[in-house]
This record gives C-alpha cells, structure tokens and sequence, in this order.
C-alpha cells in the first residue's frame, strides 16, 4: 500500500501507528469522492495501492507467451469470457481464491479487474491472485504449454448439438488430477463461438424450469466442485 487516506476525525488504531506507508488526513467529502459509495458513514479510511505485478495485460501484445510467469500455480485457472459486471467478476476472483484456484485469464469484452466495484467486490482477492488480460491466442498458449483440459460452464440445451455433460461428484473426481482451465460466458449472450468450439462443456443439473443461473452463482459452484485437490 502506497498511502493510507484516514477520515480526519477517526482515530488510527495502534496496529497501523507503525505503517511504513503513508498516513494523510482528509475530509469526509473526499473519502465519499475517492470510495464512490453513496454512503460512507461506516468508511474512515481508504488505501491507495499500486496494480500488482502479479497482473499482465497482453490485449494487443506481440509478446512471446510466458506462462509459467503468470501463473506459477497452473493447475486450475479460471477463465472469463466477456464478464462486463464488475460485481460479478469481483465476486468471481473472491470465490476463485476461496477455493485455491491458481489465477484468473480475461478474454476480450470483460470489465476492469481493478474498477472501484470489482475490487470491493473481490474483498482484496484481486490483489493475491494472478490476473491475465489477453486473447485465445495466449489462452491456446497456455493450453499447448500447461496440456489443460478445456472446460466450459453452459445451460443443458436440448437442442445445442454439441454434447453437454452434468457436473457431478464422479465428474468432478475424474478431472481430479487433470489441470484445468474454466470458462465462463457473459451475463446476456453467454459463452463466445470460440468458446463454445474450443472447450467441453459442463453443465449444473437444476431442477424445474429454470434455464440458467447468475455467472457468479454458477461460477462458486463450478469453482468449489472443481477446486484442486491435495
């Protein structure tokens, strides 16, 4: 943490009276300003950090992949495709750290890792894991390199040609030592043609009518189902 802004008439706890960062002072105007609430009473500080270098960004990159650089944990890597709430990719990182899953891989279309909205949402998670931003191309990298089994969260339609699989106890155990990647679509259009071409797709088994769950719902129960095992 770089500096810590404190509301100028709360008092700082001992534990930080000996932060190595900086401590400033400021009014409860602009506290509310920088933390973007609509209501800061119970708000009396707001760090300011630095984006982690655990964080690479390859959209339009000529890089040659490096992907034991980011991620030096690969065996279960969570993938969003077009995620455009900040509430739900921030939730989707929490749950991903919650459940020992190695990073995060953003494909083109998702929101900012770091808005205002993902980073409370995550609850500090976007700053311990891994993050990458980039295309298929670095995705097919990390696949060829790391030999992933390509897994994709989708609703069981009877009439999607392409076999779907229901995620299950037995299912779950026969990817166990298998490393994986997987992909969740969009809150509206779901998951990309690409996505849809590249991957096996898995399904919740839910009963009556319903057809799909929140990405951030679906996506804790995938994440706990598959999370890696010791």
């Amino acid at each position: 943490m770089d500096c810590l802004l404190v509301l100028d008439k709360a008092e700082i706890p001992e534990e930080i009276e000996g932060f190595p960062s900086r401590i400033v002072r400021v009014s409860s105007a602009v506290i509310k300003k920088l933390s973007g609430l609509q209501s800061t009473e119970s708000t009396e500080a707001i760090g300011l950090m630095r984006i982690p270098s655990s964080f690479f960004n390859l959209v339009g990159s000529q890089q040659v992949a490096d992907c034991e650089r980011w991620f030096p944990v690969a065996h279960r890597i969570l993938v969003l495709d077009g995620i455009q709430d900040p509430g739900n990719l921030g939730t989707l990182v929490r749950s991903a750290m919650a459940f020992k899953w190695g990073g995060i891989f953003l494909l083109p279309g998702c929101c900012d890792p770091f808005n205002e909205k993902a980073i409370r949402a995550s609850r500090g998670a976007s700053f311990q894991l891994p993050i990458v931003c980039g295309s298929w191309f670095y995705l097919q990298a990390l696949n060829r390199e790391l030999q992933m089994k390509m897994l994709a969260g989708h609703p069981e339609i009877h009439e999607e040609m392409k076999p779907v699989l229901q995620l299950s106890e037995e299912l779950a155990d026969s990817f166990a030592h298998l490393p994986l990647c997987l992909v969740l679509g969009s809150e509206g259009r779901g998951l990309s043609e690409k996505s849809l071409r590249e991957c096996e797709l898995v399904s919740i088994p839910m009963a009556r009518e319903f057809e799909s769950l929140n990405v951030s719902v679906a996506g804790g129960i995938f994440l706990y189902m598959l999370q890696p095992r010791n």
